[in-house]
């Protein structure tokens, strides 16, 4: 046995209130206090175990930290396949964590596990969780005496509130194989539920009657054979004691004896071991004692006790899968780990091993139970009910055998339908049928063709197919095409018992049977089927197309929100919760809309309101609050004080929104008929009238981002595009393209922010030519979109960039003909009349000084620089031109 406690796992000196390992070993959790809310941190357990992963530091020991809880983190619980991280606090919430594929960034980020969903139900603090063997569901307790059952395929769904216990509950454990919850609270009593429907299968109190004071928890534990509950805080004489529940009748004569003060936690480790030929589980008991004792269920005596481990009483323990390491926590802040052999506690039965047991104790194992059925749960733990099923299905078996035979004669019974289908499944009629002419196709199939004739009274008794009433036909008028054929009414023709249909087609081969056959084979009006299918077949799901089939191009796609709980938005001191479909009416399903304080000790919303249809899309700040619908509909609310208000009536937008964005008073909308609308909320008028970009849009693309620049609307997509709408132009602008192939063959010049005068682009010799005539192109492209656009820092950046492009690759023409711009009319004597000083608000003799600033750093051109910047100097210099220009 080895004890470790590596000093580096805490929570910057404050306590931890419980630890637990994940089913895999790699990864254990602790849940309790951070600087200043709730904090649960998520470690590497191969840098507790293995000394050489502790001191290497290319391996973090932190792998992700979540300070999400408003306060004190009570219980942190893996679920039983590793997924999911539970974790439950006493800001009365329960957040469940998965594991992104996102790269963790920040001191603390080796992984990013991100918050699916937040329960609320708990009126107090939520002290301990467990999930059910097959993770089906969630236990939760709280110090409002309730306990709560989750739906943990169907988060935040409750499935029940279990209201026995009249104190605080402070535990709960799950029976392996899922027929029992059991339950311990400081009402002095342990509960046992049955999970079949969540009554009370019996109630303890004997064992804790003597109990007094109490402790932050009482975490109970069932062992792994399901054959006994070991729990927390129990007397004995006097002394302190962890009760064994016996399953069998619930009895009390066992107890796990010797801690000096109460018992806080019991943890059975997952495993049933073989020790010395006899099987036996494994338990470790925590107590306030600050010692920790280890027992084995076939030994009297504890295997080991741990005196004085922490400084403070031990509050949580957890076992690995292996069974061969335990960790346990304390409230001074600190985790200890012990490593055991299977020497010393045995050897651990197999899966295949575990599963015979459950199936010979239960008749069933929790590995094969699956389905949402609750009575899936029920557990077969009698041999006479065994028998009992063995005898009923033996009965249900004989049966089958006799009734085959009589299914096969029934089967063989003609059936007598006039439906060419019907017909063409069939080798051959069982008798000929008197309504009816059998003809062959060009390919040598058989058809029935029904032919018209009157029906009498026994025809009508004696024939199945037909319809009630005599002067109703066999053919379906529904279809205009098929009431435009002429059937000739003929007597003559009837069809006698042994009588060949062939030869009578033959002998009527240019009457009615000839006719029918090229009517079948000509070409129906419209367009074909086949066609029709290639043609959606070539459409994808995101493209639309018209009602008269005319392509509309691609559609953005409408956000489901809601589907994994709540949703909750920053609004500024409050924070906008949506819950869709949050009440069934008999008129549909309503969604609600909260605003609830952030540092609010309770959850109680200060405005609330609801909505007919499924919220789609937010987009809220500390003034606005805008939401969409999956009926196209907008609501915005001012986020006034003391209550918000409608800012604009519900509008019907053209389409379902994709995305919205709020940028200062500006709400922009993109719906996903790919149309942008903007609205100037303060005034409640519309800045910008609905705009289509669906020619901007290819497949499987979405909007990113929506804003303004420089009053002009811009959209971002997903593909790396940027497109800003110009007023004057009437067409959108593409802005930026990171897959333009210009600007990736020019090695994509000026792309940073800042002008990188410093190191110009390189071309290779035999790149060079399209290189540097690609790149130039590029750039004078983004100069002439900053011009029209009106953007002039960004012009500034530009013409930069491109003026630095050219002095390493351009020629003197090119260089001239932007220093000349600039500089202006130096020895003109008459009043110029087309140049101008300024160009968007900047005065161009400024910007030449620093165009003249990085063409003076290539010697080559330093003929070129004093040219002008000798201009440049008498132009400041001489007095002010007539037209004003300096």
């Amino acid at each position: 046995m080895k004890l470790l406690k590596p000093i580096w796992v805490n929570h910057d000196d404050k306590p931890i209130f419980s630890v637990d390992i994940h089913p895999a070993g790699k990864r254990f959790a602790t849940g309790g206090q951070g600087l200043d809310s709730g904090r649960v941190v998520v470690w590497n357990l191969n840098s507790v175990l293995f000394e050489e992963v502790e001191v290497d530091p290319n391996v973090p020991k932190m792998l992700c930290q979540m300070d999400n809880h408003l306060a004190c983190v009570n219980c942190v619980r893996w679920s039983n396949g590793g997924r999911y991280l539970a974790s439950g606090g006493d800001d009365r919430l329960i957040m469940v964590w998965g594991l992104s594929v996102a790269v963790g960034a920040g001191k603390h980020k080796a992984e990013t596990w991100r918050c699916l969903a937040t329960l609320r139900g708990h009126a107090g603090d939520v002290l301990d969780l467990a999930w059910s063997p097959l993770d089906k569901w969630l236990a939760s307790c709280s110090v409002d005496n309730t306990i709560i059952i989750w739906n943990a395929e169907k988060f935040p769904e409750m499935v029940c509130v279990l209201t026995g216990h009249t104190g605080l509950v402070k535990g709960v454990a799950w029976d392996p194989v899922g027929k029992y919850l059991a339950s311990q609270s400081d009402d002095k009593s342990l509960r046992v539920w049955k999970t079949v429907d969540w009554s009370q299968e019996t109630v303890i109190t004997e064992p804790f009657d003597e109990c007094g004071g109490t402790t932050h928890v009482l975490r109970l534990s069932w062992s792994p054979d399901g054959q006994y509950v070991l729990s927390a805080h129990a007397m004995n004489g006097g002394g302190p004691t962890a009760q064994v529940v016996e399953r069998e009748g619930w009895r009390c004569d066992k107890d796990f004896v010797g801690h000096r003060k109460a018992v806080t936690c019991a943890r059975f480790n997952s495993n049933i071991f073989v020790k010395e030929g006899k099987k036996c589980c494994c338990a470790a008991v925590g107590s306030r004692d600050r010692a920790l004792s280890i027992w084995l269920t076939s030994l009297k005596r504890p295997l080991v006790v741990v005196h004085d481990l922490f400084t403070d009483s031990v509050l949580d323990l957890s076992w690995s899968s292996d069974g061969l390491n335990l960790l346990a926590c304390s409230s001074d802040g600190t985790v200890a780990c012990i490593q055991f052999t299977n020497k010393e506690i045995g050897t651990p039965l197999t899966l295949e091993e575990k599963n015979s047991l459950y199936e010979k104790i239960y008749g069933k194992c929790p590995a094969n139970e699956s389905g949402g059925d609750l009575s899936s749960n029920l557990l077969v733990e009698c041999p006479e009910i065994l028998l009992a099923r063995e005898k009923q299905e033996a009965k249900k078996e004989t049966p089958k055998e006799e009734t085959t035979p009589k299914n096969d004669k029934s089967q063989q019974k003609p059936i007598y339908t006039p439906s060419p289908m019907s017909t063409q499944s069939s080798p051959a009629p069982l008798r000929p049928m008197d309504r009816q002419i059998e003809t062959r196709t060009s390919d040598g199939k058989r058809r029935i063709t029904p032919v018209f004739i009157p029906l009498t009274q026994a025809d009508a008794n004696e024939s199945l197919g037909s319809i009630p009433g005599g002067n109703e036909n066999c053919f379906s008028t529904s279809s205009q095409s098929k009431s435009r054929i002429i059937v000739e009414r003929r007597d003559d023709i009837i069809i006698h018992p042994n009588v060949s249909n062939h030869a009578l087609s033959r002998s009527n081969d240019n009457g009615l049977d000839q006719r029918l056959r090229k009517r079948t084979t000509s070409t129906l009006p419209g367009p074909k089927a086949e066609d029709l299918q290639a043609k959606r077949s070539c459409t994808s799901p995101t493209e639309q197309v018209s009602s008269r089939g005319v392509y509309l191009g691609p559609s953005l796609p409408v956000p489901a929100l809601g589907t994994a709980g709540p949703i909750v938005r920053a609004a500024g001191l409050l924070r906008l919760q949506v819950v869709n479909k949050a009440y069934n009416t008999p008129y549909g399903k309503l969604s609600r809309l909260e605003l609830i304080p952030n540092n609010s000790a309770s959850n109680d919303p200060v405005w609330d309101a609801c909505l007919g249809s499924p919220v789609s899309c937010i987009s809220c700040d500390a003034r606005w609050l805008c939401v969409s619908c999956t009926d196209g509909s907008l609501h915005v609310w001012r986020n006034a004080k003391p209550k918000p208000y409608r800012a604009l009536p519900p509008l019907a937008l053209p389409s379902p929104a994709h995305k919205l964005s709020l940028n200062g008073d500006t709400l922009s909308v993109v719906t996903s008929s790919a149309e942008l609308t903007m609205w100037d909320l303060n005034n409640a008028t519309c800045s910008l009238r609905s705009l289509s970009f669906r020619n901007l849009l290819s497949n499987n693309a979405s909007v990113t981002n929506c804003t303004l620049v420089d009053g002009n609307p811009m959209i971002s997509l997903n593909t790396g595009k940027s497109y800003i709408y110009c007023k004057k132009l009437w067409a959108w602008v593409l802005w930026t393209d990171g897959g333009d192939p210009v600007r990736r063959a020019g090695g994509g010049a000026g792309s940073s922010r800042r002008p990188r005068v410093s190191s110009p682009l390189q071309h290779s010799a035999t790149q060079g030519k399209y290189n540097a005539c690609a790149a130039r192109s590029w750039l004078e492209s983004q100069v002439s979109v900053c011009l029209h656009l009106r953007l002039a820092r960004d012009y500034r950046h530009w013409i930069n960039a491109l003026f630095t492009h050219l002095i390493g690759h351009g020629t003197e023409d090119q260089l001239r003909t932007i220093l000349d711009d600039l500089l202006g009319p130096s020895h003109c004597i008459s009043q110029p009349s087309k140049w101008e000083s300024n160009i968007l608000g900047i005065k161009k003799h400024e910007l030449l000084e620093e165009l003249l600033a990085l063409l003076v750093r290539q010697l080559r051109w330093q003929r070129l620089y004093t040219e002008y910047a000798d201009q440049l100097n008498e132009l400041k210099q001489k007095t002010p031109l007539l037209n004003g220009h300096t």
